[in-house]
């Protein structure tokens, strides 16, 4: 059987209510956020779906990073069409030194113990017994990404899915307890797996029991619970966007979640079509702190979705292919040294109520043998928006989604 690599990410976000308000330096982050491949994948899966939707873009790119790492020495000459596609994930532009910095970096700070909020990321390469993953591309993946390896038996499939099960199950703190089956890691020869899991309290938390009120879907209309309150907000309203910007921040000042409200009459997609990373930086600069009245309904559920057509919509082609060049990424008996993406699946959760809320998610991508303004505003989130969440020390972006019916 023909040897497969399989890439898989899994994320989780959590967030609950203070015992006690603790106040800190609460502000927005106004540096420069290197986000366009973030929102080039987010707005292809989120286009396609009129439900609820949530992906981590972060997950998907560290794993895609680790690929491009494979791609040869960034000192070589000759640029092969894999190494130019996945350059696009790179960050900022496209300087691989930097983006090892910025990794490490970010990795040393989010995973510093807190007692405001819960922060885990972990990845980890999942590679055949009779596969050895080359020394110096080992070497800088753990340097720089923190990513480990395991050898498990893909000649066992169901050995191999309980293992990698096991693993996302633990760091997703049981949110994710079945990421791969058997029948999916069937062949593999590598499979790379990201989980992130977030767990956050308010700093402002919304009094409990609050009123149920209509919710005006897309699709029909629904009695669902919400969440008010008056304060104040980091807020605009954004004509570029044609939207709504609210901004709720965790406890500990290091992340917030941001809500995109359309404005009435437009609609999600709209807003979609009018994202990119320089409007929402510009957007997200003139917010500012102003008293609003607050309405959002509580929500939970979960995603899943294959990310290879998204990925190859916005240019990432050539590591699905028979031309895909991963030369560093392992060398041993079967993989003759070529291997192919077969593979990238994400699924992701979150639920938020009025002490926080929980996000989660786990992306795989698995490789084959490639033979084989004034007073009050109000901001009353009573039809579809769009939210994010950002790590605001360094403008990274965990979460992104879209919420058609919070009853689902």
């Amino acid at each position: 059987m023909r040897p497969l690599i399989v890439i898989l990410s899994c994320i989780i976000a959590v967030c609950t209510c203070a015992d006690e308000l603790v106040q800190n330096e609460d502000q927005p982050f106004r540096g420069t956020r290197n986000v366009e491949f973030d929102w080039q994948l987010t707005k292809q899966v989120l286009r396609a779906q009129k439900s609820n939707a949530v992906i981590s873009p972060f997950s998907v790119k560290i794993l895609l990073v680790l690929l491009y790492e494979a791609t040869g020495d960034a000192a070589e000459l000759s640029q092969t069409q894999t190494k130019k596609e996945l350059r696009s994930v790179l960050e900022p532009s496209g300087d691989l030194n930097r983006t090892r910095t910025l990794y490490r970096e970010w990795l040393d700070s989010a995973l510093v113990p807190s007692k405001e909020f819960d922060l885990e990321i972990a990845t980890k390469f999942f590679v055949e017994e009779y596969i050895d993953i080359i020394s110096k591309y080992q070497i800088i993946s753990d340097h720089y990404y923190s990513a480990t390896v395991d050898k498990v038996p893909f000649s066992n499939p169901k050995v191999a899915a309980d293992t990698i099960n096991g693993w996302v199950n633990q760091a997703t703190h049981g949110r994710i307890p079945e990421l791969v089956t058997a029948d999916g890691v069937e062949g593999a020869v590598i499979t790379l797996v990201n989980a992130i899991y977030f767990k956050g309290l308010w700093t402002y938390p919304f009094p409990e029991n609050g009123p149920k009120l209509t919710f005006h879907g897309s699709q029909k209309q629904v009695q669902v619970d919400f969440m008010e309150q008056n304060g104040q907000f980091y807020y605009d309203d954004s004509v570029t966007l044609n939207a709504q910007l609210l901004r709720l921040s965790y406890r500990g000042g290091k992340f917030a979640m941001y809500i995109l409200l359309p404005h009435q009459g437009s609609s999600i997609d709209d807003v979609l079509n009018r994202v990119t990373s320089s409007t929402l930086h510009t957007a997200l600069w003139y917010m500012d702190e102003t008293d609003v009245n607050v309405t959002i309904p509580k929500f939970k559920f979960d995603f899943s979705e294959e990310l290879n057509q998204p990925l190859q919509d916005i240019g990432i082609r050539e590591i699905f292919s028979q031309n895909a060049s991963l030369p560093l990424l392992a060398r041993g008996k079967g993989t003759r040294n070529e291997v192919r993406v077969s593979r990238v699946f994400q699924r992701a959760g979150i639920a938020i109520n009025e002490k926080g809320s929980e996000a989660y998610a786990a992306t795989e991508i698995q490789l084959v043998n490639k033979f084989g303004g004034d007073g009050t505003q109000i901001f009353n989130a009573n039809r579809p928006f769009l939210f994010f969440i950002e790590d605001e020390d360094f403008g990274t972006l965990l979460f992104i989604g879209r919420v058609e019916d919070p009853t689902k």
